[in-house]
């Protein structure tokens, strides 16, 4: 017992030695005020995201996409595809996945994982796919006629940069049934 005394002794002076030589600076009592403070919660400070030159300070910033001809060429052969891709019962069920699969985005690779080919309705696409809705330059709406009536396909895009992938494929059936059923 008397040995970890005096180790317990001994250590104490040396530990306020380390505190004394830390490298925090020492601020002398006279020193004024700093006036920088973060702003309150709540604040309505202006975000960095408004400032002028905010996109080339962010090396990694995605363009945002707008509609232009090629965003709506894009998208209307994206829902094409698909509907290609979708409309083909007879195939085995693997090769129907591998090909339709990389048209979809990851959401609608698990919402459309599980669907047997054999029970979707349309053989065929009929025609070429219309834009029906291009309010927002993130998401594409479009109607695709099959053999069976028109499809509606939902496509999202991540940027600009990106391509069209399909989220949604709503057949002609569940487009037409009143609200709520």
């Amino acid at each position: 017992m008397r040995g970890s005394r005096i180790t317990a002794r001994a250590l104490l002076p040396a530990a306020l030695m380390l505190g004394a030589c830390s490298s925090a600076p020492t601020v002398p009592d006279s020193a004024p005020p700093t006036s920088v403070s973060a702003p309150p919660t709540g604040s309505s400070a202006t975000p960095l995201a408004e400032g002028p030159d905010y996109g080339e300070d962010v090396p990694d910033a995605e363009p945002l996409p707008t509609w232009d001809a090629d965003a709506r060429a894009a998208a209307v052969q994206h829902a094409g595809a698909t509907m290609t891709a979708f409309a083909r019962p007879g195939l085995p069920e693997q090769q129907w996945w591998n090909e339709l699969a990389p048209l979809m985005t990851v959401s609608g690779q698990d919402a459309y994982g599980a669907v047997d080919p054999a029970e979707v309705p349309a053989r065929q696409v009929t025609g070429e796919a219309v834009l029906v809705d291009d309010s927002s330059a993130w998401l594409a709406r479009l109607e695709v006629p099959t053999d069976v009536g028109a499809y509606e396909v939902l496509l999202a895009r991540e940027d600009a940069a990106a391509p069209w992938r399909t989220e949604t494929i709503t057949p002609p059936a569940a487009l037409s049934r009143p609200a709520g059923r």
